[in-house]
């Protein structure tokens, strides 16, 4: 008996739709699978074998061919493992197949027939939504991320016995459904903490370097600290992503997704809510930074997406690698062609770097004497090349703090630099409205003059800078979009020179 169950294999950040047919025929015990399957596939015989006994049901002792079509689409991993045993169970007669008429199977089968979680499940469901299915059965494990999906029935199953229990007793339904997380059109979106665990209030000294992480995270702009060690750089940077906006629901449904195609959900994290902060260490490779594999599973530029990406000791790390993120800063995307296949990734990360000013790490630090030859110097300084450093919008160097400021219980704390971010991100969510942008860093050079406007005084600042700070157009736009995201923080409507003076000052770097 020829039979056909539904499910979906992952394809890149995209899933497609999979039939399982299954064939009964008389011959010698064997399982054949075909359908351009990997390894994990062609093991899955042995699984299914196993589970099926284990259910107390009984396996075929005949030849067995299962073929996943589209024969053309390569099928990767062991989600496949409960669609081909459902197909087995119909084509022996032991599961009708009335009973599976519009739903979809996804999960990998344990030998003892226990249904292990896997990875890639919501854009599956949601292509499974799409071609108009209306239940899917999945791993219990990934209920909660697959219930997000509105518009199909999802529910969970521990084993193969209570699948076919659910199949074979429509009155009887061993299986979880998840009612408490909500689908796409509830909120998602949790209330902010005010008792972070890092607090911009424990660093003292560096208010400077709090305004501009202010502005950088108000803006979206791309920020480089750059100062000796212990003057505070990795501080500041990890206690970024609580003072951000929280994810809208849409943001958190698309790093759910990202995630769970990368396999990083587990039962502790089963929907991403807050906003990614990666930090690779100084091992990384371009692949990892990217996105490698075949096919290639999301990089650190992709799991920082909505968030911050942050790079530690810059100056220490290869320049190759350092300039494989300057498309990707400009485009927001990553294309990684692999096996003649093109994928496409998504990469809207807040680039954060920090780096010691030289070598030895003293250059300019008032208390200790710097060790550098010029040598040594120029050869630190240029691991780090223009085009890159042009692309990060905010330049800020950090000193050690003097020990009265190291004292002082005053200075901005997370609290309040969230609420002058929130708002600045309120006027530029109204400003950019039915526009493909949202913030000001993606300004391009048609709305330039339209958003940026410069008060009287403001221009003649600018003229004069051009030229006194040897300002190329690139450094120019980049000026204008800080100081737009400077006037909206203070809630001005144009561009003044107090504004636009800050803003030049984050563009000017020790030479």
């Amino acid at each position: 008996m020829l039979s056909r169950v539904r499910t979906a294999s992952i394809d890149g950040m995209d899933a497609r739709i999979v039939d399982v047919e299954t064939d009964i025929a008389r011959g010698l015990p064997n399982v054949s699978i075909i359908g351009l399957g990997d390894a994990a596939v062609k093991e899955a015989g042995a699984r299914i074998r196993s589970s099926i006994a284990a259910t107390k049901l009984e396996f075929p002792s005949d030849r067995i061919t299962i073929n996943l079509a589209p024969a053309w689409l390569r099928k990767r991993g062991s989600h496949f493992d409960m669609a081909m045993s459902i197909g087995v169970l119909i084509s022996s007669g032991q599961v009708s197949p009335a009973n599976i008429r519009d739903s979809a199977f996804l999960g990998e089968l344990s030998l003892n027939g226990h249904i292990n979680r896997c990875r890639g499940v919501m854009p599956m469901v949601k292509v499974l939504r799409n071609a108009g299915l209306k239940r899917v059965i999945v791993p219990i494990g990934n209920l909660e991320e697959a219930s997000l999906v509105d518009g199909i029935e999802v529910l969970g199953a521990e084993t193969l016995a209570d699948v076919v229990n659910y199949l074979n007793d429509s009155e009887f339904n061993p299986l979880k459904q998840n009612h408490g997380s909500g689908g796409e059109s509830d909120s998602l979106v949790e209330s902010w903490d005010e008792r972070a665990p890092l607090d911009y209030i424990d660093i003292k000294g560096q208010e400077h370097a709090k305004r501009a992480v202010t502005i950088a995270a108000a803006g979206g702009h791309g920020i480089l600290m750059t100062g000796s060690p212990g003057t505070g750089k990795t501080m500041i940077a990890e206690r970024l992503p609580y003072i951000m906006p929280p994810l809208s629901n849409e943001e958190i449904l698309e790093l759910t997704s990202i995630y769970s195609v990368a396999g990083l959900l587990d039962e502790e994290t089963k929907i991403i809510k807050t906003r990614p902060f990666r930090n690779p260490g100084m091992s990384i490779t371009i692949p990892a930074m990217l996105g490698s594999g075949v096919p290639p599973r999301p990089g650190e530029v992709t799991l920082s997406h909505k968030g911050v990406l942050f790079l530690d000791e810059l100056g220490e790390r290869g320049r190759d690698l350092i300039d494989c993120l300057r498309i990707p800063m400009e485009s927001k995307t990553i294309i990684i062609n692999r096996m003649g296949d093109t994928y496409k990734y998504p990469a809207d990360f807040m680039l954060v770097a920090a780096t010691n000013p030289c070598k030895c790490g003293h250059y300019g630090d008032p208390r200790k004497e710097c060790t550098c030859t010029p040598g040594e110097l120029q050869s630190y300084r240029s691991r780090l090349s223009g085009p890159m450093l042009g692309r990060i919008d905010i330049h800020v160097e950090l000193v050690s703090p003097e020990y009265l400021e190291m004292e002082s219980k005053e200075g901005k704390g997370s609290k309040e630099m969230r609420s002058e971010i929130i708002r600045a991100r309120y006027i530029q969510e109204r400003r950019f409205s039915g526009r493909k942008i949202r913030l000001n860093s993606e300004l391009d050079d048609a709305m330039m003059d339209e958003v940026c406007i410069l008060e009287k005084d403001a221009r003649l600042l600018l003229e004069d800078a051009y030229d006194r700070m040897s300002l190329d157009p690139r450094s120019m736009s980049k000026v204008k979009k800080i100081s737009r995201t400077i006037a909206d923080i203070e809630g001005a409507e144009t561009i003044n020179a107090v504004h636009l003076a800050e803003a030049l000052q984050y563009r000017e770097r020790r030479r």
